[in-house]
């Protein structure tokens, strides 16, 4: 199964950990994965850097009701109000998680380390000053402009060539064909976002690796027209895949 952003994975079982439906030790575990033990810097009321427990113990104490994820992109600042500082820290790491109930956020700052295939993550979330999350679409909305956005990519996807070099998107290619089932989220999410978390997860991840790496497309003219497709597929995958993700705090 394809991994969550670590800010969806903390969305998602931080808000179920204010909702008594997770344990705070659930929370650490579930986003820290493989990574070494997270940190956290700028908590409020804290001189020095924490562990992710106390920094989320911190922000329930300052009034956090809910954790909200924000999947931006250059030129697409989605989930985010502000300031202009915190876009840009949350721009630069493609993710970003806001408090609801309380003016802030937390952005992750993560740095590899080791040699490739055996690499790890150090990883610090920066806490900064936020303006509320703005409205984003209802899961249906964006489940649904997610199922237009694929229909449109038409044979792109269908017929990426990017398993001949990259063969970890065969599996994800089959997964989405397929349509298989998988509970990437708290178990108190309703049943929609599940589904809609684990199919939007898959295709960015196909969409990701394809607009990263042209090398399957012959020509320019070839890549263009990929990138010109499959562009909307990835908004409106990041755009389906926060709203998931947020369905508990915002239902």
């Amino acid at each position: 199964m394809v991994s969550l952003p670590r800010s969806a994975r903390l969305a998602a079982w931080g808000t179920a950990w204010l909702h008594s439906e997770a344990s705070l030790d659930d929370v650490v575990d579930r986003v820290r994965a493989d990574d070494e033990p997270h940190d956290a810097v700028d908590v409020p009321g804290t001189a020095t850097a924490t562990g992710l427990s106390e920094a989320l113990v911190a922000l329930r104490g300052e009034g956090t009701k809910a954790f909200l994820v924000a999947l931006p992109a250059p030129g697409d600042p989605s989930g985010l109000g502000g300031p202009a500082d915190l876009n840009g820290y949350a721009v630069d790491a493609g993710e970003a998680v806001i408090s609801d109930g309380a003016p802030y956020a937390l952005v992750p700052d993560v740095r590899t380390f080791g040699p490739p295939g055996d690499q790890g993550h150090l990883v610090t979330w920066m806490i900064r000053a936020a303006e509320p999350a703005p409205a984003g679409p209802s899961l249906a909305d964006a489940d649904k402009e997610l199922t237009t956005s694929l229909l449109a990519a038409g044979s792109i996807l269908t017929d990426l060539d990017v398993p001949s070099w990259r063969p970890e998107v065969e599996a994800l290619l089959g997964d989405i064909r397929a349509n298989r089932e998988s509970d990437p989220l708290p178990r108190a999410f309703p049943p929609q976002a599940q589904a809609v978390a684990a199919r939007a997860a898959r295709l960015l991840a196909v969409v990701q690796f394809a607009l990263g790496d042209d090398g399957g497309a012959l020509t320019t003219s070839e890549a263009t027209s990929r990138r010109s497709a499959l562009t909307p597929l990835e908004r409106a995958s990041r755009s389906a895949l926060a709203a998931a993700c947020n369905a508990l705090a915002t239902r």
